[in-house]
């Protein structure tokens, strides 16, 4: 009789959802990625690491999820990232994901087109005045 409610029991999916290990991804110009299990508990401190698609071999980052189960990066190659996540008793997740939507880095963007814009713009105002100065008081010295 107590074989037959272990089976049970195994069978109705009750060890197996406790260890369920599941997943949401957050996309912007980084990629988060919180890690829980089903029963709503985080997988904090967990070792993760991060592969790109350009070398699959290599780690591209490696660490531990904060204590709500996040990780996050910034992918620098459009493609399919490949991320594992493991606790110490050794459940967790292996993923991928896409990147081909996520904002890459800006790199002769707009953002460093302003970073360079600014300080020339800024550069060319000041002497605009100072030489409007110095040609006002030329003029107003002939004027005696």
């Amino acid at each position: 009789m107590r074989g037959v409610l272990l089976l049970l029991f195994v069978l109705s999916g009750g060890v197996a959802q406790a260890h369920e290990v599941l997943h949401t991804v957050e996309r912007g110009r980084a990629i988060a990625v919180k890690a829980y299990f089903a029963d709503g508990e985080t997988l904090g401190y967990a070792e993760y690491q991060i592969f790109s698609p350009a070398d699959s071999k290599i780690p591209y980052q490696k660490g531990r999820t904060d204590r709500a189960g996040y990780l996050s990066f910034v992918p620098d190659t459009p493609g399919k990232w490949r991320i594992q996540v493991h606790d110490s008793t050794g459940h967790g997740l292996d993923l991928q994901v896409d990147t081909a939507a996520a904002t890459p880095p800006a790199h002769g963007g707009v953002a460093s087109w302003t970073f360079v814009a600014r300080p020339l713009l800024g550069a060319v105002l000041v002497a605009g005045i100072f030489f409007g100065l110095i040609a006002f008081y030329r003029r107003r010295g002939k004027g005696k």
